[in-house]
């Protein structure tokens, strides 16, 4: 499956593992094509530098940078689409989109509310791994 992960999810996988975890434990895996885009790994690297985590920058980079390694780019290219309650929330929509995405991994109300854009599934971690089985 070709699959865009919200920063949200990432960032639950990162600290709390669960269902997060393991649906980047596929990507890690090669079972899923992980698609990623700047405005994405921006808003985790931000988000994990918050001094509330306490997270030495050193693992922020090294996770960064692991997605990096098993992602395929998906620049975002304007018209960034304003659909979202939370426009912070539409370069996701933008990001599967230029990656043809199958589906939308997100912890986010204001985006599984949608529950389709563009032919595109958008699914919570724990919705994603029961319909994948």
């Amino acid at each position: 499956m070709r699959v865009v992960i919200d920063s949200n999810v990432f960032i639950s996988a990162f600290f709390w593992g669960g269902s997060p975890r393991r649906v980047l434990e596929r990507a890690v895996r090669g079972n899923d094509e992980l698609l990623v885009c700047r405005e994405i790994l921006d808003e985790i690297a931000v988000v994990m530098r918050r001094p509330k985590f306490g997270v030495d920058p050193v693992f922020i980079d090294y996770f960064l940078k692991s997605i990096e390694e098993i992602a395929r780019p998906a620049p975002i290219t304007p018209p960034v689409p304003h659909i979202c309650r939370d426009p912070q929330d539409n370069k996701i929509l933008a990001c599967a989109a230029a990656g043809r995405a199958e589906f939308i991994v997100t912890g986010d109300e204001d985006l599984l509310v949608l529950k389709e854009y563009a032919g595109m599934k958008i699914v919570s971690a724990d919705d994603y791994l029961k319909l994948l089985g």
